[in-house]
């Protein structure tokens, strides 16, 4: 019984709070039925039959009531509706700060311009593969650059978010923010993160700048995903062991039109990166000479 609650209390830490919260409630409630029961009636002992009666069955009434509403959304603000309030209420009394060193200055030193490679695709994909690759051959070309990963982020800095689509919304819009930072740092991005509505990549990429952000699809079947799933995610999701994941019990909405598309379940790993290559050296100005290959994206 006891392992059987923490397993729920760590699921859902609210679970304590709520029963704390009916023992204080009903405890302090049924003290007072005793107290009048005992003034009405003259009994002592009759006020406490009432009031223990009273205190089981109002206890449970009370404790689920509580659990429903806990689960309701009724008269609460959505988070991006908090945050604009937030946002107004703080605008005033804060000011934006500039060194004297600009972006333009950095990436001068840098050599090289810096922009958000933004990696979006299912799970199993391909987009942590291709992004350690990629930073791999950006750094050897002497370029700063940044790996943002889903799973590294949500251990840090989004460590207090579900994976509900408010909270998903959420975590997409703090790591363009963090993009925007490093870029302004004159620091190349690659941020891998499933990012799987077409809302939220929109609202990254005005975050970061539309001459900043690259958008790259990497296309994959739910089926070759589950091949490639060596944690089992899947298999639990379709077990409804895990909840809201993307492709099972979540939905995916691709790119209609990615800067680049890369089909990861028919192409090779290498054959991808040389379609990211080329498009970094004819669009992005990346100065190394690529040996042509019949690639095309």
């Amino acid at each position: 019984m006891t392992d059987a609650f923490f397993r729920i209390h760590k699921l859902d830490p609210l679970l304590k709070r709520n029963i704390l919260k009916t023992l204080s409630w009903r405890l302090l409630g049924s003290s007072d039925t005793i107290f009048w029961s005992w003034i009405v009636t003259g009994s002592l002992s009759f006020g406490f039959k009432i009031g223990v009666t009273e205190l089981l069955s109002k206890m449970l009434l009370y404790y689920g009531h509580e659990r429903i509403w806990q689960n309701l959304k009724l008269g609460l603000l959505p988070r991006s509706k908090k945050n604009k309030i937030i946002k107004k209420i703080n605008e005033p009394y804060l000011f934006k700060h500039s060194g004297k060193i600009t972006r333009e200055v950095r990436e001068m030193q840098n050599r090289n311009s810096s922009f958000t490679i933004w990696l979006t695709g299912l799970s199993g994909s391909g987009k942590s593969t291709i992004a350690s690759e990629l930073e791999s051959w950006i750094f050897e070309q002497g370029i700063m650059v940044y790996i943002l990963d889903g799973d590294n982020t949500r251990l840090s800095i989004n460590s207090d978010l579900s994976f509900s689509d408010e909270d998903r919304s959420e975590n997409i819009r703090r790591v363009a923010e963090i993009c925007k930072l490093f870029n302004d740092a004159g620091i190349i991005v690659i941020a891998s993160f499933i990012s799987p509505f077409i809302k939220d990549r929109k609202m990254a990429k005005r975050l970061i700048g539309d001459e900043s952000f690259i958008e790259v699809f990497t296309d994959s079947s739910i089926e070759t995903c589950r091949k490639r799933d060596t944690k089992g995610l899947y298999q639990l999701a379709i077990d409804g062991k895990l909840k809201n994941f993307t492709g099972i019990s979540s939905a995916y909405q691709p790119p209609s039109s990615p800067d680049i598309h890369l089909c990861t379940d028919r192409i090779s790993v290498q054959d991808c990166m040389t379609i990211v290559k080329q498009y970094l050296i004819y669009n992005r100005n990346i100065n190394i000479h690529l040996k042509s290959e019949n690639v095309n994206y």
